[in-house]
């Protein structure tokens, strides 16, 4: 005689297939969370070394760009690193969910204390290069990782090093 699933053991298998789904999916999230803030920081690192290929080519000085260009008057950050960063989309952090990259040409907030510097500067001289921000995400894309962390922001440090 064959003998087939009876309905209770059809929906305890159900029930574990379910529990492991609910128990995979938050550890999954996080895994993509984690790894959109690894391409973003990939991306910062980037901008920063066309920042300074910038620099190089125009006197030892940082561009002067608008902190954000809808709401001030001047260049913005994509369009000042045209010639050093010929895709665009390294300007879009892939965790912006926000828009920004569409309405500001970038994710990514300048620093413009730097406007106009020389690296090495006033801001770099006061707090160390390593620890003065060039570049950072415009909103909180990513989760925070805790204290001492920059929230759920990316930051690029004028000597070019990340963290989050």
């Amino acid at each position: 005689m064959k003998r087939g699933f009876t309905l209770t053991e059809l929906l305890v298998v159900l029930a574990i297939v379910a529990l492991l789904a609910g128990l995979l999916l938050p550890v999954l999230a996080r895994a993509k969370a984690e790894a959109r803030r690894t391409q973003c920081k990939s991306q910062l690192g980037q901008i920063a070394k066309a920042v300074n290929l910038y620099a190089d080519e125009h006197g030892q000085r940082y561009p002067t760009l608008a902190l954000r260009p809808t709401m001030n008057d001047g260049a913005r950050l994509c369009d000042a690193l045209q010639a050093y960063v010929p895709d665009p989309r390294l300007f879009r952090c892939p965790a912006d969910d926000r828009g920004l990259f569409e309405s500001e040409g970038a994710s990514y907030e300048w620093n413009v204390i730097l406007n106009g510097q020389p690296p090495a500067g006033f801001l770099e001289q006061v707090v160390g290069s390593s620890k003065a921000p060039m570049l950072y995400d415009y909103e909180n894309f990513h989760p925070d990782p805790g204290t001492g962390s920059w929230g759920g922001k990316n930051v690029v440090f004028c000597d070019g090093s990340v963290a989050h």
